[in-house]
């Protein structure tokens, strides 16, 4: 329970202290006199998000502190010990500030954490509840939610149902992305082979096409080739002068000037040189002439093979190895689409395991939403009764389905008559401002679980009057008891059945409008109650009748 909260510098609060009790605290004050807004600082306390337009005009920021007496309260305890939050005299202290360039600073127990953690703590201290969170009750597509959170039951069926219907949609998911390219994988397949096939039959070896380049270009030259080296035969060997007779003379020559002067010894070295290497020279040219010949076959073989390689590396490359590289890669990519075929049948077996499993959780989710529609009718019939609503009926209608879809029904709503042998009919369409409110507080009756939380009331009791604005003070009185209550007012009623009430005043101050907090004592609440029964000008009437209220509920 909240014990003490500090603001500071926030909308029309400058500085505010409260200090809170057990049982039920009640807000009042006109209609803009910072009531809302000191809910929507203990709502941004315990995590909802914060705004620069909550700061106070002229300041740099905010400040909002909190203190809490969470004695017993074991599921708030084991989360501050997973998130190392110390625990000391069984208080929690939250601190959040806020400046004008969005910059926050969320502390528990002077330890740092960042926002998730503070929304977490916070959803286990308070339920907070105003006139507009009665858009939930007017919202079909959240009713399935009161099913399925009434009880561990009804959580556990509603998830297992969620994780098996997650598991089918991924089985559905991949087997239908599998099958949708079914025909462009035929097709692929198809082209795999074919261009697989293609290049087998063609037998490449790497450097083929340069061998065949060089052979060809070999071919085509012979004539000139054998031209050349015929030329070359005849300058070595025939002719009135043949070279190597000539060179072979000079060497002669040069070597029997050696006996003459021995300078000469090197110059005879160097032509005995030029003479041999002329003579291997003209005997290699005359061995390469006998190797080559012209032959027609292996020349159309030549022609063709390089045409088919031509036609390969148009296709899948600029090498016979970028050729053979692009085959193997084929042949990756045919062996995975393969294997997909494979796939495509255990995704069946997969799909049709998946189904069975969501299908058996969907009977089971049906049947336990069906068991909990019935409980959670009886009691709030109940509780409507108790708020004057006797003739009051309110049921959940489940359409259900046997296919597999994700709320695991075509529709779950909530259905209403506020009259005895009328139709009933969706909520939204037919409740009243004041049936609305009286509702809500019949399911915040039922589903009251947790005695640690402090509940918090902002105006529920709008659009009601008279004996059921009792009636509905009467039940808030009733949750007090049990949890700590915070309800802002402008119902007498309502106000009657305070512990601790505050009053909240817009002042002028320096040119400036603040909001004041003020605790009546039992004279200044009796004044309050009177003024609310009866305006400014109460008369004593008002004052017996404000008295009256209070020893009503007290």
């Amino acid at each position: 329970m909240l014990t003490q909260m500090s603001i500071r510098n926030f909308a029309l609060i400058e500085q505010m202290n409260i200090s809170f009790k057990d049982g039920i605290t009640i807000f009042t004050g006109e209609t803009g006199a910072g009531k809302s807004i000191l809910m929507d600082a203990f709502s941004i306390l315990l995590g909802e998000r914060a705004s620069s337009e909550f700061i106070r005009h002229g300041k740099d920021s905010f400040v909002i502190d909190g203190i809490f007496d969470i004695a017993n309260h074991q599921s708030l305890l084991d989360v501050l010990e997973s998130k190392n939050i110390i625990v000391e005299d069984d208080q929690l202290i939250l601190s959040r500030s806020f400046n004008t360039s969005g910059k926050s600073m969320i502390l528990a127990n002077d330890q740092p954490i960042p926002l998730k953690a503070l929304k977490e703590i916070g959803q286990l201290l308070a339920d907070i509840h105003g006139q507009y969170s009665n858009q939930k009750l007017l919202n079909p597509d959240s009713h399935h939610e009161y099913l399925d959170s009434y009880n561990e039951v009804g959580l556990k069926a509603y998830q297992e149902y969620k994780e098996a219907y997650k598991e089918y949609k991924a089985a559905k998911q991949a087997l239908d992305n599998l099958s949708e390219h079914m025909a462009e994988r035929a097709r692929e397949l198809d082209m795999l082979r074919f261009q697989i096939d293609e290049i087998e039959e063609a037998g490449l070896q790497p450097g083929e096409d340069e061998a065949i380049a060089e052979e060809l270009k070999r071919l085509d030259s012979f004539d000139h080739i054998d031209k050349v080296l015929g030329s070359c035969y005849d300058a070595f060997y025939s002719g009135r002068h043949p070279l190597l007779d000539t060179v072979n003379a000079i060497k002669v020559e040069v070597n029997d000037l050696v006996k003459y002067d021995d300078e000469v010894k090197e110059i005879s070295e160097l032509v005995n040189s030029a003479y041999f290497q002329l003579e291997e020279a003209a005997q290699s040219l005359d061995r390469y002439r006998d190797s080559i010949s012209y032959d027609e076959e292996r020349y159309a073989y030549c022609q063709d093979r390089d045409s088919t390689i031509y036609g390969l590396k148009k296709k899948y490359g600029d090498t016979v190895q970028d050729i053979l590289n692009y085959e193997d890669k084929a042949q990756q990519r045919l062996e995975e689409l393969e294997s997909e075929v494979c796939e495509q049948g255990q995704l069946e077996e997969l799909l049709a395991e998946k189904e069975s499993i969501a299908k058996k959780a969907l009977t089971k989710l049906t049947t336990v939403r069906q068991e909990n529609a019935i409980i959670i009718a009886k009691q709030l019939h109940t509780e409507l009764a108790d708020l004057g609503m006797e003739k009051g009926d309110i049921r959940f209608y489940i359409d259900s389905s046997e296919d597999l879809l994700p709320l695991g029904a075509k529709s779950i709503e909530l259905l209403f008559s506020a009259n005895k042998g009328e139709q009933l009919l969706p909520l939204h369409k037919v409740a009243s401002g004041g049936e609305l409110a009286r509702i809500a507080l019949a399911f915040k009756s039922v589903f009251r679980t947790d005695n640690h939380k402090t509940l918090v009331f902002d105006e529920i009791d709008v659009g009601i009057s008279g004996d059921i604005a009792l009636k509905v003070a009467e039940k808030i009185l009733t949750l007090s008891k049990t949890n700590q209550v915070f309800c802002i007012t402008h119902l007498p009623q309502t106000a009657s059945i305070a512990k601790q009430h505050y009053h909240l005043t817009k002042q002028e101050h320096e040119g400036r409008t603040i909001s004041t907090l003020s605790q009546l004592n039992d004279e200044e609440r009796l004044s309050q109650i009177a003024s609310m029964m009866s305006g400014k000008g109460m008369s004593n009437t008002a004052l017996a009748a404000a008295k009256e209220l209070i020893d009503h509920f007290h």
